[in-house]
């Protein structure tokens, strides 16, 4: 091999904005070098960020390579995602960018910061194929087999002829509203309104505007790490489903059975437990979910630097020790904050839910008892469902009520209150 040029395996991404040719035709070379700068403003800290290498920029074209095809292709979504927003706010049609992105994953040569090879070729070429139009990203099927695709959505278009490639290439799509995160946070939106209403110096490379985007871009990739994340508490939840369907779907004991007796204290501690971790798997699934949520829609709810804010209005105090910056929270953000670090109606929920509809809970299914009316009836009103949950979560707090049941009748305060009684 000749001096200075090495060999690696590398994902490639091309870009291009569809309809240049024309725009810059059309246009004055002021108008031509802002929308370059634009275009190279909201994509270079992404794909640094990715890990990317830019080896070259051709008017609206970016060649870059990646170490992880992975890494490549979440880039492409993100880039997709910041120029979709960005094309929304922007009135002009002129002044629109729509970018075609195509990926390609294979060895290649590199000499002197330039690449070239046989999987360098077939990147170039999948740029032209009609099944990628601008707005989409394209990747070839060794970039579809390196990635991790329990994080990406990817759909097969199918075989493509490519000019001066003797075999016909698979390639694929990969849709941004099929994708665990398609649309930005509030974060990146306001960044990217900057963009958008920036004029002249504002918008050269290696101004305060860029710095802080490529921060806040930064910051918030790291903050989120979406596709692992996200991945994992959706598989989390999905388990706790598919066991609280299993359990849901059991006979009760008031399906199996018309007369019935007293549940043993055993059997009631039983179902309390299992009901208990179960409760807590909710909490803790839900705690998982809005904090995944809140950082994508709203950002994160402190920042400790001040060039990480989204806007102006940020409160300055101390949490546990340590002075940071506070962003304020709207209505609905603080209504759901609330109620889920302190998920009492979580509970109230559950209990409620389980006793009207099945007259028993998770737990109680599994520990054989369910509820039933003083009377012998099996039906529970809704009022009653609501009470005895509102009773019993009290009740769990203050022990007072619990404990009634090795006193007097042996009975519960929730109980002994709404004319109910466990049974088995």
């Amino acid at each position: 091999m000749a001096s200075g040029i090495r060999s690696q395996n590398l994902s490639i991404m091309l870009t291009d904005i569809q309809g240049y040719s024309a725009t810059a035709a059309n246009a004055s070379r002021e108008e031509v070098v802002e929308l370059i700068r634009r275009h190279s403003q909201l994509m270079k800290p992404v794909i640094e960020f990715y890990g990317g290498t830019i080896i070259k920029s051709i008017g609206d074209a970016f060649l870059c390579t990646f170490p992880s095809a992975t890494d490549a292709v979440i880039c492409a979504i993100i880039i997709q995602l910041l120029l979709k927003e960005y094309n929304h706010k922007v009135k002009e049609e002129a002044k629109k960018l729509i970018l075609r992105v195509v990926i390609n994953s294979g060895d290649v040569s590199i000499e002197e910061n330039d690449i070239f090879g046989n999987a360098v070729n077939i990147t170039a070429r999948m740029e032209a194929l009609d099944c990628f139009p601008g707005g989409t990203i394209g990747i070839s099927e060794s970039t579809h087999l390196l990635m991790d695709r329990s994080e990406i959505v990817a759909e097969k278009i199918g075989p493509q002829n490519l000019k001066g490639v003797p075999e016909p290439v698979m390639v694929y799509k990969v849709p941004l509203e099929k994708q665990k995160l398609n649309q930005l946070p509030m974060q990146l939106l306001n960044l990217v309104e900057k963009v958008v209403n920036a004029k002249g110096s504002d918008v050269v490379p290696g101004s305060a505007q860029i710095n802080e985007w490529a921060q806040s871009v930064g910051s918030f990739l790291k903050q989120t790490n979406w596709g692992d994340n996200l991945g994992k508490a959706q598989q989390q939840l999905g388990n706790i489903q598919k066991s609280l369907t299993r359990t849901f779907g059991k006979k009760t004991v008031t399906e199996q059975k018309k007369a019935f007796s007293d549940a043993p204290l055993s059997s009631r501690i039983k179902s309390g437990l299992i009901d208990m971790v179960i409760v807590l798997i909710m909490i803790v699934g839900m705690w998982v979910a809005w904090w995944l949520v809140q950082r994508a829609i709203f950002g994160p709810a402190t920042v400790s630097d001040a060039a990480e804010m989204s806007s102006g209005d940020w409160d300055f105090r101390e949490v546990n020790g340590e002075y940071v910056y506070v962003r304020p929270h709207g209505l609905i953000e603080w209504v759901v904050d609330v109620n889920v670090r302190y998920p009492f109606l979580l509970i109230l929920a559950y209990f409620a839910f389980f006793w009207k509809i099945k007259q028993a809970t998770p737990g109680q299914i599994a520990a054989g008892t369910a509820v039933v009316r003083e009377d012998g009836s099996i039906i529970i009103p809704t009022a009653i469902a609501l009470k005895r949950s509102a009773m019993f979560i009290v009740s769990c707090f203050t022990i007072f009520g619990l404990l009634m049941i090795f006193i007097g009748e042996k009975k519960t305060l929730y109980d002994k209150i709404c004319q109910t009684r466990v049974v088995s």
